[in-house]
């Protein structure tokens, strides 16, 4: 039989080369050609410098799922080169072959002729999958082994350091790839530019200059910055990056290895540093690498030591520290200019009262917004409104609106996913039940396998009972929700709502407000003389301000905290 087929294919490291998704495409179109399947040229995706430990970020792959579930199907198979293709984890490649079939969609392993159609092809996909898992295991251990080794012969195990740069050894008596000398490995050398650098942070904070002061020092100057990792979006300096240089101990001649470890996480795919015990880290004397002198390394740590003795508590945060515990909006608030977080920057002291304000600002000197506001005040303006906004008409109007919009697109997906079962419905599938028992019984009694068709009319008799439960016990859905029950459970939702900010403990309130206001921008803006932040959010709408705009007073801004009292 005929089948239209779609082609997946992806390859794992970005040193990988492109023309990989080539070759592939190119023996899925073969095996289709002597098949006589047609290949659909616009379902060949693939995935680029993408792992196959994990399905997430694997957009590729998701569409094809996702168009595999339409109805009418695009495509009725997806050709993969090979079973390593489609993922290195077991459990993964299972579920995604499963899921396919359920949705009347097969998969083909073009190199192993493995058809997900074929009765035998979970065992086929489970032993290939088995080994296609057991090669990562083993792949990472030989890369752990080989860094190691690296590392004991003085050279770098792989990425960079600021403050050096990475040097090829090579082997001009062997070739390596393209013509070029072997590399036996690579060594880091001093970058003295970088390394001046180093020395002048290490001096700073040894004089007093806090980790802050010292990012804000190096942004006004303009010094470059390191260059950020991927999961980074910022290219200049904080204090993050000041603090692991000062505790970096390469600057003083040790180079310190293995002290974490990579580990995926199964549910979002991403990977995460996880400690190792201190008695599986490598010390190894390195001192053509010191860049920072022993009376100035103790010097900045002596300092360190102290600041830790003193006991200076951590600002702001969601539950990092106890006080941070009662802030009602920790988390919910960004920068209006910057986009970042507008955390507790300042408190404490004489007065005993914090503010919030853009932690860009604060840390690295960035973001002009330098403008705070007490935290007390903030909850108390940023409550007022929400709870004389929570039933105002226009706000329930909008949401009755919003609630209907949802319903709507809720039922039209199950009824496009077929999980809204009709009476009739169960009742056809029930009766063809029993015209495949009577057929099986009429086998049996003709002297057919006797064991294997009495063991298929048992599984369909059970199926029998199972739907005469189901029907027995089914209740046609109502689904005629009018404007007047949504508009009655909005009204009950958005007095739950005030009574929970108004009256539960900090943690519930909290809570209710991730859940039912969301994130909330503030940006500095000035009115009539004054400061003022405007607050947008997309939850709760403010109507009378205009474009979903509320003002809230800040009389707190770091150059001018006398600002007027608008009251």
């Amino acid at each position: 039989m005929e089948r239209r087929c779609a082609v997946y294919a992806r390859y794992s490291s970005d040193l990988q080369r492109g023309s990989s998704i080539e070759d592939q495409v190119r023996k899925c179109r073969e095996f289709g050609d002597a098949k006589g399947w047609p290949v659909l040229d616009e379902y060949i995706v693939f995935d680029e410098a993408v792992s196959g430990s994990a399905l997430s970020g694997r957009t590729a792959l998701e569409s094809l799922i996702s168009a595999a579930k339409r109805s009418p199907k695009p495509f009725d198979c997806i050709l993969i080169e090979d079973t390593s293709r489609l993922a290195r984890n077991l459990v993964d490649a299972l579920r995604t072959a499963e899921t396919l079939k359920y949705h009347g969609v097969s998969v083909v392993f073009v190199a192993q002729g493995i058809d997900t159609l074929d009765p035998t092809a979970r065992m086929l996909l489970t032993v290939h999958g088995m080994v296609d898992e057991q090669y990562l295991v083993g792949h990472r251990q030989k890369i752990h082994r080989g860094q190691e080794g690296r590392v004991l012969k003085g050279q770098t195990p792989g990425g960079r350091c600021y403050g050096y740069r990475n040097v090829p050894i090579e082997d001009n008596t062997r070739q390596g790839k393209y013509g070029r000398p072997a590399v036996l490995g690579v060594e880091q050398v001093i970058h003295e530019e970088e390394a001046a650098v180093i020395r002048r942070i290490f001096q700073m904070y040894a004089a007093g200059v806090g980790l802050a002061g010292i990012a804000k020092r190096l942004n006004g100057e303009g010094v470059p910055s390191p260059k950020p990792a991927k999961n980074r979006r910022m290219h200049v300096w904080s204090r993050y990056s000041i603090r692991e240089m000062l505790h970096n101990e390469k600057y003083r001649g040790v180079v310190v290895w293995n002290r974490t470890r990579k580990e995926r996480d199964p549910e979002t795919g991403r990977k995460v540093s996880r400690a190792r015990p201190a008695a599986e880290w490598k010390r190894i004397e390195a001192p053509e690498l010191r860049i920072v002198h022993e009376e100035l390394w103790n010097a900045a740590h002596k300092r360190n030591a102290e600041v830790n003795r003193l006991g200076i508590s951590r600002l702001g945060g969601m539950c990092r520290t106890a006080n941070s515990r009662t802030y009602l909006f920790s988390g919910l608030l960004g920068c209006g200019q910057c986009g970042s977080n507008m955390v507790i920057v300042s408190g404490g002291g004489k007065r005993g009262y914090v503010k919030y304000g853009c932690h860009t600002h604060k840390h690295t000197g960035t973001c002009e917004n330098n403008w705070t506001i007490r935290r007390e005040r903030l909850e108390d303006q940023l409550l007022s409104a929400i709870e004389a906004r929570v039933l105002k008409a226009e706000t329930l109007e909008y949401l009755v609106q919003r609630c209907q919009e949802e319903l709507a697109r809720k039922l039209k997906e199950m009824e496009r996913q077929g999980t809204m079962h009709t009476a009739d419905g169960l009742k056809r599938q029930r009766e063809d039940l029993r015209i495949q028992a009577a057929r099986l019984a009429e086998a049996i009694g003709k002297g057919g396998e006797f064991d294997s068709l009495l063991q298929r009319l048992r599984s369909v008799e059970s199926e029998i009972r199972n739907l005469d439960h189901v029907i027995a016990a089914h209740r046609p859905l109502n689904l005629k929700v009018t404007p007047e029950k949504i508009r009655e459970h909005v009204i009950k939702s958005m007095m739950q709502l005030r009574a929970t900010i108004s009256d539960s403990e900090v943690a519930t309130a909290r809570a209710a407000l991730h859940k039912h206001v969301g994130r909330l921008v503030l940006t500095p803006t000035m009115k009539d003389g004054r400061k003022v932040f405007w607050v947008s959010g997309n939850v709760i709408p403010m109507p009378e301000a205009g474009n979903g705009v509320m003002e809230l007073v800040a009389r707190d801004g770091i150059d001018t905290p006398t600002c007027v009292d608008p009251t």
